[in-house]
């Protein structure tokens, strides 16, 4: 990742015939009726599981519907709102460009969703760093590190913004190759660098994000799942309020984006935007997505705008019913 801008960091990245180094930029129907629902999307693959990961025994929020709408059977497991959901979510991206990656978890019922590419490996771009986050936070409660009140600073920096030059000045103070092996416990057991040994140049799945998000809110201390929540429920306006974001206020959501830019020829480029994070009452669903966007826009913003659009519908035809207002995210730097 040699150049770093506030919210960006130049990655290589490993991608197949590319020689070129990747410029990674870090880091947005009908109507239905409101209240917090699930519903997760990309490409049409009917792929459920259901497991239990311990979450909140808070009760599922309340979906006022008139009439009740009748079960798909997509993701059995969810109600039949969501199952609704994820279907008009599937039809949104059935004419959108790219490769995209869904993982949806509803942690109170233990019921999750996901489509065909949620075990493909993407770039994660900056939503690395709430896993470099969390680490740092329990190896400082463990007592194997001690984090100043300059290092807090950096860590809200990282988070709220997404700024590249806070997180790779807390990475180079406390990090190194045994970081993979550390966010195995999170569940991230994909995760992997692909050059620099640096948060920048990693891939993972979807799936990995997911296990992270669940692993903050169900395994962590609390002292650091309060803090991460926190931080995530009050990122930036100017460029990280887009994908999981577009759950709605209603669904108190919370993200960490992730974007980058890689030259894949002459005037073209592929766009990587990713999301993760929660919605709905005390964190009951988890949302990650991963989205490839191969060629599409050439180098210019097009491509980045179209992704960071692309994600937060989804976000919003899951938990809102409907399609939302386009993000205007205003990252730092888009070439």
């Amino acid at each position: 990742m040699g150049l770093v801008l506030s919210g960006l960091a130049l990655t290589g990245l490993a991608l197949a015939g590319l020689a070129l180094a990747g410029l990674a930029l870090s880091g947005c129907s009908a109507p239905a009726p409101p209240g917090p629902v699930q519903a997760s999307s990309a490409a049409a693959t009917p792929a459920t599981a259901a497991r239990t990961t311990g979450g909140p025994a808070s009760p599922s929020p309340g979906v006022t519907a008139s009439p009740t709408p009748a079960c798909t059977g997509i993701a059995p497991g969810f109600s039949c709102v969501m199952q609704q959901r994820i279907s008009e979510a599937q039809h949104y991206l059935a004419g959108r460009h790219g490769s995209i990656g869904i993982v949806l978890d509803d942690r109170v019922t233990g019921a999750v969703w996901h489509n065909g590419h949620a075990h493909t490996l993407y770039p994660a771009a900056s939503t690395m760093k709430l896993a470099v986050m969390t680490d740092l936070l329990l190896r400082d409660r463990r007592g194997s590190i001690h984090l100043t009140a300059a290092d807090r600073g950096e860590m809200y920096q990282a988070l709220h913004t997404s700024n590249d030059i806070d997180a790779n000045d807390l990475w180079n103070k406390y990090e190194d190759a045994t970081f993979q092996q550390r966010i195995r416990a999170f569940g991230m057991t994909r995760a992997h660098f692909t050059g620099e040994i640096n948060w920048g140049f990693m891939y993972c799945t979807p799936r990995d994000l997911d296990h992270l998000m669940n692993y903050v809110l169900t395994k962590a201390p609390a002292a650091v799942r309060d803090y991460l929540v926190r931080q995530l429920q009050h990122v930036s306006v100017h460029d990280q309020q887009w994908g999981v974001w577009g759950a709605g206020p209603a669904n108190q959501p919370g993200n960490k984006d992730g974007w980058e830019q890689d030259p894949i020829g002459p005037g073209n480029a592929q766009w990587i935007t990713n999301t993760v994070g929660f919605a709905g009452p005390a964190q009951e669903y988890t949302l990650s997505i991963m989205d490839n966007v191969h060629g599409y826009g050439g180098t210019g913003p097009r491509g980045f705008f179209y992704g960071t659009n692309t994600l937060t519908q989804i976000a919003s035809i899951l938990f809102q019913g409907h399609h939302t207002t386009a993000p205007h995210p205003q990252p730092s730097y888009v070439p």
